[in-house]
């Protein structure tokens, strides 16, 4: 069995963004009290910012544990997938610029009852693809080309990427 955790360096900045978001939008309505649009806007900040914040706590707790039988989720909001159970694989990239030279992955991986998301934050997280990616052509399942070329961009061997 092969343990992944998401490293401290990313979990770091994740929270010290969303506790910079709070302060800069809970803060004024704990002390100056603004009233109507202002109070309206300062609160849905504050909102997203602690959804933002609750979601690195999540991921902070949160390990994967790869195996010859599956793939599991360890933590809050876990899932586990037998590999005999896997119905789609997708690596999907967002870009966050548009010469699409910046931004992360994401691997999907779904069976009829549960879904893992992991993100490309995680340590050693092209290793896990690529494990992903062998059971589900071993059992299979074929790639799209987006998750092929993703594959490909992660320096996940040739052999894997076919289908």
């Amino acid at each position: 069995m092969q343990l992944f955790r998401y490293p401290a360096g990313a979990l770091t900045a994740d929270y010290a963004r969303s506790l910079s978001g709070l302060a800069l939008t809970a803060g004024p309505i704990w002390f100056l009290a603004p009233a109507g649009v202002v109070y309206g806007v300062l609160t849905a900040g504050s909102v997203l910012f602690l959804v933002y914040f609750a979601r690195a706590v999540v991921r902070h707790l949160t390990q994967i544990e790869l195996s010859e039988t599956g793939i599991a989720a360890r933590g809050p909001f876990g899932a586990a997938i037998r590999w005999d159970e896997l119905c789609s694989m997708k690596l999907n990239h967002y870009s966050t610029r548009s010469d699409r030279s910046g931004g992360w992955m994401q691997l999907d991986l779904s069976s009829r009852r549960r879904s893992i998301h992991v993100v490309s934050e995680l340590g050693n997280f092209p290793q896990l693809a690529g494990a992903a990616a062998r059971e589900a052509l071993r059992r299979g399942h074929r790639l799209d080309e987006r998750t092929r070329a993703n594959l490909g961009a992660l320096g996940v061997p040739c052999d894997v990427r076919g289908s």
